[in-house]
């Protein structure tokens, strides 16, 4: 009996020990999860945290490369652009140097025939001069004057538009230059003093000066065969005069319409060039 209650007396405390033992290893084992289950925790918390950094992280490459996606697409757009407008200025550029050359052309032939306009008129000047001699031609203005005192061409009357006899020498002469160069317009322009007339036989001094004009175009053309067409009577009264003495003045003047036409179709075979 003794032996029985012995041997359940220890076995009832190896089963206490046993039991112990057993709790004290599950605790231990509790608190091993529970420490690892903070650490997963905590591995979890720090796995949250740089998973969001990340995706912040990702938006802003994200972001980034949307930017960069439209600056670059900017920049083609610009790159298009700026490449129309050099074409565009450089056709532009290419229009304006053939119109600069276009120009430079004309303004050649325009020099060329003034420079041959002025030659001819200084061979024409050279000629009358030779043929008339005296100082009383001269050149101004693109023009060829030749000045007759009043008192030679229709001698001592101061109220005379007849031609005096001793002046028709000279003025043969000068219609012998007239002739040779069928080109030249001619202006006869007459002037007087501001005399006092009777209102009859003159009725002023532009109708004195108007027939001293007209006696000269009518003995250029009926005496010495100057073409009437390219002559033209002026008269300017008292009010032309330089100095006391009158004079009567014959205008050489080519013809700038075809002077002018003979321009106009030169430049137009310099642009074609």
């Amino acid at each position: 009996m003794r032996k029985i209650i012995l041997f359940t007396t220890v076995l009832f405390v190896t089963t206490l020990s046993v039991n112990a033992q057993k709790k004290k290893d599950l605790l231990e084992e509790i608190d091993k999860l529970r420490q690892e289950l903070k650490t997963t925790k905590g591995e979890l918390n720090d796995s949250r945290s740089k998973e969001r950094a990340s995706l912040t992280k990702v938006k802003t490459i994200e972001l980034q490369v949307n930017d960069l996606k439209e600056t670059n697409a900017t920049l083609l757009t610009n790159m298009s652009n700026f490449t129309q407008l050099s074409n565009q200025k450089a056709e532009n550029l290419k229009k304006s140097q053939e119109i600069i050359q276009a120009k430079d052309r004309q303004l050649i032939t325009i020099n060329d025939a003034l420079t041959k306009a002025d030659s001819t008129k200084l061979i024409t000047f050279s000629a009358f001069k030779n043929a008339i001699g005296g100082d009383n031609i001269k050149i101004g203005n693109g023009l060829i004057y030749i000045q007759l005192a009043n008192d030679m061409l229709f001698g001592a009357n101061d109220k005379s538009y007849l031609i005096d006899d001793g002046a028709k020498p000279l003025l043969a002469k000068i219609a012998a230059e007239l002739n040779k160069n069928k080109d030249l317009k001619i202006i006869i322009e007459g002037n007087s003093n501001a005399l006092k007339l009777d209102g009859k036989t003159l009725i002023d001094n532009w109708d004195l000066s108007a027939r001293r004009a007209a006696s000269v175009v009518r003995i250029l053309q009926t005496d010495y065969k100057v073409d009437p067409k390219r002559m033209e009577a002026v008269g300017k009264s008292e009010y032309a005069t330089d100095g006391i003495e009158t004079v009567t003045r014959i205008i050489i003047d080519p013809k700038f319409d075809e002077f002018f036409r003979l321009v106009k179709d030169n430049m137009k075979n310099a642009s074609k060039g």
